[in-house]
C-alpha cells in the first residue's frame, strides 16, 4: 500500500477531521477529506466532501469502507471518484417558524382580517 505506515486507531465518523488523507482501493491518495455529512437526528452517516485533483466531491457513505486517525479507505479507484458527483456549498436554508396556539391564531386571524377589511 501507499499510504502512510500507520493509518492510526480506527475511529467514527463523528471524531474524523478534516484535512484527513483518502486513499482509493488501490491504495493511492487521491485527496483530503474537507467535510463529514451526517443527518444528526438519527445518528447516520451520510457520507464524506473530500477535495481531489478534479475538484470537490461527494462520496456516499457505502463507498467508504475504513475510517481511522490518519486515513480514510475507499472502495473506489481513482477514476470512479473523479465521476462521483460534486460537491458545492449551498447557502444555508432558514425556516421561519412562529410558536403556534390558539391565542396565536386567534391574534393571526384577527390582524389579517384588519388588514384586509374594506372602508
Amino acid at each position: 500500500m501507499n499510504g502512510p505506515s500507520d493509518p492510526g486507531d480506527p475511529i467514527a465518523y463523528e471524531a474524523l477531521g478534516s484535512g484527513t488523507a483518502v486513499y482509493d482501493r488501490e491504495g493511492k491518495r487521491i485527496g483530503a477529506v474537507r467535510k463529514v455529512l451526517a443527518v444528526e437526528e438519527e445518528d447516520v452517516f451520510d457520507g464524506l466532501v473530500i477535495d481531489t485533483d478534479s475538484g470537490t466531491r461527494f462520496i456516499d457513505a457505502p463507498y467508504v469502507t475504513h475510517i481511522a486517525e490518519h486515513r480514510v479507505d475507499l472502495n473506489l479507484t481513482a477514476i470512479e471518484v473523479a465521476q462521483q458527483p460534486r460537491h458545492e456549498e449551498s447557502p444555508p436554508v432558514y425556516d421561519a417558524r412562529v410558536p403556534s396556539g390558539r391565542l396565536q391564531d386567534f391574534w393571526r386571524r384577527f390582524t389579517l382580517r384588519r388588514l384586509w377589511r374594506r372602508e
